[in-house]
């Protein structure tokens, strides 16, 4: 059953109404009346809006009512954004002082005719509205303040008995949660609070009583209470309910004060243990006023509360709060059997468990839904019902058997409206679909959900929606990369309430075909070939090449707030772009080829985002960007030497996140820099400061003055510079509390900064910085502890590096776990790092790579360029047991793997790849590999045999051999490899057989052969010669096809991208 969304666009209709630019437009065309007769329409029906969407789900006709409401209201947001758009249109006119057709349209006689039709679209939209509005009357709705929560729903209610029988996955919660319960932790209010969060369905209740009917925790308390609080947190009400669960008994109390006393003297010296189930109250007074009532227990007294909001759970908490996960996929299943089959039902079972176990899937592991669905197939028998059930949608199941979604709208009809009208706009981006916070944002801006609130830009109340989303557990698995990149999931239960809400108003558009767009329709997705007819639309999400005549469909489409048409292959940006006044969001992300912008691009005043990550064919940027006041997401900016291309064009935009810089050899001086105001952007995340690769050309006059005046904002975080041709850095970069340092190419550079002060530093990469030669107290600087967090640690390219020293008598890389070391010839000596963890290093230097036995707490290590040496250093792997994984990689030189590999007792993982002259493994090398899991052997050309010692492998499961095209045959000690569960065999042409041990290998469930001619004839089905030696592996892929080999075929690739939405 769809959800009627209304007051939150109606509200933001009546905003707009009230607009100055809108009413000034009105004056100038004596449309002043219409508007306020308008006005006046919307505001009656939002009166009672709230009341009508809360009684919906109950009254067909109430939905019916706000479905045709919702259609006029939706024609006069059109009406209202076609008049503000016209307004927009001779706004930008008057301040380019062109006398063009445009503007020419303002001449009197035009003017009539707009005025005229738009007056009678004015009236005719009201006239409609103000007939749909009458209807309300026989509804009986009652008139709310806007601003007032209305919850015409049943309330939950709660008690403290389960039968824990009927319980699955939930023992270690339990006993994690009465462990606490049972330890004595002294709180300054001799009360504890424990908090259960998590999303409706999931059981928080069931393990709270659980916990609650436990013998130990029956023991352990001289009193249990339990509360069922719900939405109505009201002190009075709650002191009494409490009275009566201690009594079993009602209350006859009515006041506040003899409640509090009365309850008092029942607590007073005793230790309790009370539950408040089902708590949605946010105020901090409230809970503050209740707590203080509940002060006099003795110590060792504790608080259970159960809530789906984060906020209440951060704000009742003394303890670390508990966040309830899904249950897993065994007891899912365990769940739903006990449900569907019972005892009994055993052939039904056997018949349709593998139906069963993709309706389960449905569930993704929430017991409510479970139990549910569990519960409804044990009314069905026939293949064909359950089926029918496994390939519907949740909201399509009956309403008397689905509790699902009621669960969860409990959640939903706690939100305010634009909340509301947010989150089921999510419906859109398909089912496990990783949602972009600023994404979210922008779409939800186009889409006219984010209501304006004084002193705030949009996007940041964007992002305390999105917060609140996160909060009220709408959205889960947030994950922050950078504040640019934060990656939130949906359930898919909550997925599937936002699509039974808002399903009727998207669409997806396939390949090739043109489409009329309902009236109801908001947001639209396409594939390549697509144009459309609705100039009405508002979002335009196509990111892929469209065709000339889309494009020329999407430059009419002037109400356009969104446009997506990242990773397109044109070269120039037709002019045409900007006749979208009203785009707020332009995404050219990986347009690889793009060289150009419209010149016009200034006059679109509205833009507040314009993507231009990886456009790294973009040579100048359009005159005049400073004139975007709007805008606060730029990704690039390209420094010019004429006025209207210079740096000073940033300086009164108000910009966010990210930030790239470039040909910076335009700046001539400190003045022109600082014009920049980077200083006083507070909002950027990343700063790079890029000047152009002319290590040969001239130093550019002033080039350090030029960094100096790029002082950023000190909130910044990672700061990187490229190609800077100055002999030193600036001070200001010692000020900064930056989480990532990138200087690349600085060639001119002697010496580093001092970095090591820098206390919140966590990664630093310094590359292609030829004259420094020396790594010490520069570097180091004067704090008692260098480096303090950084974590991870790259140097790249440096030619002449040919020392690193630390600082004696003070802690250095204290946090150190990861090191990254290539292109450093001349440096022969690792410093010892008691932390570091993580070692990749390309080097043909045995001095640097012997170095490396001193380094005992790796983990992993990876050694990579040895193209001279034809052994690796003896004793390297003597003192590395902890060591778990170990990649050979693009060693030519090296013709055999030292005996010392047997040290490994931790080894997991071993990979050798590229190394063309490796022969063979040592026979009693693998000896003390028994801890080894995978073996990757890879475009090893001389590769010719495993070795008798691959029988000591006998924990290996993974086994792979790629690209050894003098590999004969495999040793018969192959089948004393108990535990190998996968063996791919790729490219070997050579390779004649299988041996007759493999079939001795019990666990191994998929073999692989692909382009080794020999084994595909001899392991051909039923008829090869080895075939009998195979068939009993459930997964076997014989496959002769071409496919990427090696790195080298696919050399350029960086980025691999499907876009789906």
């Amino acid at each position: 059953m769809a959800d009627i969304l209304l007051s939150a666009l109606v509200s933001s209709m009546v905003g707009n109404l009230n607009t100055s630019a809108l009413q000034e437009f009105g004056v100038a065309l004596d449309l002043r009346a219409e508007l306020d007769n308008l006005e006046s329409t919307l505001s009656t029906i939002q009166a009672v809006l709230q009341d009508a969407e809360e009684k919906q789900w109950k009254s067909e006709a109430i939905r019916n009512w706000l479905r045709k409401l919702k259609e006029g209201a939706y024609d006069a947001d059109d009406i209202l954004d076609e008049f503000a758009t016209e307004a927009l249109i001779q706004k930008t006119e008057k301040e380019k002082g062109v006398k063009s057709q445009v503007s020419s349209f303002f001449s009197l006689q035009n003017r009539l005719i707009f005025r005229m039709k738009m007056a009678h679209k004015l009236k005719n939209v009201r006239d409609r509205l103000e007939a749909i509005s009458m209807e309300r009357s026989k509804f009986h709705l009652r008139e709310l303040d806007i601003n007032m929560e209305v919850f015409d729903i049943e309330r939950r209610q709660t008690g403290s008995l389960v039968n824990e029988s009927e319980i699955y996955g939930r023992g270690e919660e339990k006993e994690k949660i009465i462990q606490v319960l049972l330890t004595h932790v002294s709180d300054q209010d001799n009360l504890a609070i424990y908090a259960v969060w998590g999303m409706g369905g999931l059981g928080k209740t069931t393990l709270a009583q659980l916990i609650y009917n436990d013998a130990r925790v029956q023991r352990h308390y001289d009193m249990r209470i339990w509360v069922c609080v719900s939405d109505d947190f009201h002190i009075r009400k709650l002191v009494r309910a409490i009275i009566e669960s201690i009594d079993g008994s009602a209350c006859n109390l009515s006041e506040l004060d003899p409640l509090q006393q009365c309850l008092q003297e029942k607590l007073r010296g005793r230790k309790f243990l009370l539950v408040l189930d089902d708590v949605w109250n946010e105020y901090h007074d409230k809970w503050n006023g209740l707590k203080e009532v509940l002060r006099c227990g003795s110590n060792g007294s504790k608080v259970i509360v159960t809530t789906r909001i984060e906020n209440v759970a951060l704000m009742m908490a003394t303890l670390p709060i508990h966040h309830m996960g899904c249950l897993s996929e065994n007891d899912s299943w365990s769940l739903f059997t006990r449900c569907a089959f019972g005892m009994g039902r055993l052939k039904e079972r056997s018949k349709l468990e593998s139906i069963g176990k993709e309706i389960v899937k449905k569930c993704g592991g929430v017991p409510l839904a479970i139990k549910t669905l569990g519960s409804l197939m044990s009314l069905k028998s026939r293949e064909s019902e359950w089926l029918s059930v496994k390939e519907s949608q949740i909201w399509e199941l009956p309403e008397g058997e689905n509790s699902i979604l009621p669960a969860l709208r409990l959640s939903y009809h706690h939100l305010p409206p634009h909340l509301k009208q947010c989150f089921a706009f999510c419906c859109i981006f398909p089912k496990d679909h990783k949602l972009n916070r600023d994404r979210l944002i922008q779409l939800w801006m186009a889409n006219g959900f984010i209501p304006f609130k004084e002193s705030l830009e949009l996007h940041d109340v964007g992002i305390i929606i999105f917060n609140e989303l996160v909060w009220r557990s709408f959205f889960q698995d947030v994950v922050e990369d950078s504040p640019s990149n934060i990656t939130c999931q949906m359930h898919d239960l909550m997925h599937d309430l936002a699509q039974s809400i808002m399903r009727l108003e998207c669409v997806v558009v396939e390949s090739g075909k043109g489409v009329k767009v309902p009236k109801m329709i908001r947001h639209m997705s396409y594939t390549q070939g697509t144009s459309w007819n609705d100039h009405y639309l508002r979002v335009c999400d196509s990111p892929h090449q469209p065709s000339e005549k889309a494009l020329r469909s999407i430059t009419s489409l002037k109400h356009l707030r969104y446009l997506d048409m990242s990773s397109s292959q044109f070269k120039v940006l037709p002019e045409s772009i900007t006749r979208l006044l009203n785009l707020q969001t332009l995404k050219l992300d990986y347009c690889y080829s793009l060289h150009k912008l419209p010149n016009g691009m200034r006059d679109m005043k509205n833009l507040i985002h314009l993507g231009l990550r990886y456009c790294n064919s973009l040579s100048c940027m359009p005159e005049g960007m400073g004139q975007l006041t709007c805008l606060q997401s730029l990704s690039i900016f390209i420094v010019g030497k004429e006025n209207g291309y210079q740096l000073s064009e940033l300086k009164g935009l108000h910009l966010r996140n990210d930030l790239s810089i470039k040909e910076l050899d335009n700046v001539r001086n400190f003045e022109e820099a600082k014009d920049a105001n980077l200083i006083g952007k507070q909002n950027l995340h990343t700063l790079s400061l890029v000047w152009q690769n002319k290590s040969q050309c001239p130093v550019p006059e002033k080039v350090e003055d030029v960094l100096d005046g790029l002082q950023p904002h000190s909130n910044l975080k990672v700061l990187r510079i490229q190609n800077y041709l100055g002999s030193k850095f600036s001070t200001w970069m010692q000020d900064l509390l930056l989480h990532e340092i990138s200087l690349s190419a600085c060639e001119r550079c002697e010496h580093l900064p001092p970095l090591g002060k820098l206390p919140f530093l966590k990664v630093l990469k310094i590359s292609g910085m030829d004259s420094v030669k020396y790594l010490g107290n520069e570097l180091h600087g004067d704090s008692a502890i260098s480096f303090p967090s950084l974590e991870s640690l790259n140097l790249y390219q440096m030619a002449n590096l040919e020392e690193w020293r630390t600082m004696d008598g003070r802690e250095n890389f204290p946090r150190l776990s990861t090191l990254n070391i290539s292109g450093c010839p001349k440096l022969v000596e690792l410093p010892i790092f008691p932390s570091i963890t993580s070692l990749i290093i390309y080097t043909n230097n045995a001095m640097l790579i012997k170095s490396v036995m001193n380094l005992t707490s790796l983990s992993s290590l990876q050694i990579g360029g040895m193209h001279e040496s034809t052994l690796l250093p003896d004793g390297l792997f003597q003192n590395l047991t902890a060591m778990k994984c170990f990649t050979l990689d693009y060693c030519n030189g090296l013709e055999s793997l030292p005996e010392g590999l047997q040290y490994l007792h931790s080894l997991r993982v071993l990979n050798i790849v590229d190394c063309k002259n490796l022969l063979s493994f040592p026979v009693n090398g693998l000896r003390g590999l028994s801890s080894l899991q995978r073996l990757w052997i890879q475009n090893c050309d001389k590769f010719c045999s495993l070795s008798e010692g691959i029988q000591y492998l006998t924990s290996l499961e993974d086994l792979l051999i790629n690209g050894c095209p003098e590999l004969v045959s495999l040793p018969k000690q192959i089948g004393c490899l108990t535990s190998l569960s996968s063996l791919s065999i790729e490219y070997c042409d050579n390779l004649i057989s299988i041996p007759d041990e493999l079939q001795n290998l019990t666990a191994l469930k998929t073999l692989r052969i692909e382009r080794c001619p020999h084994l595909q004839r001899r392991c051909k089905k039923d008829s090869g010669e080895d075939w009998h030696k195979i068939a009993r592996i459930p997964n076997i892929h014989i496959v002769d096809r071409p496919a990427v080999q090696s790195r080298n075929g696919c050399k350029a690739l960086q980025k691999l991208k499907f876009w789906s939405t």
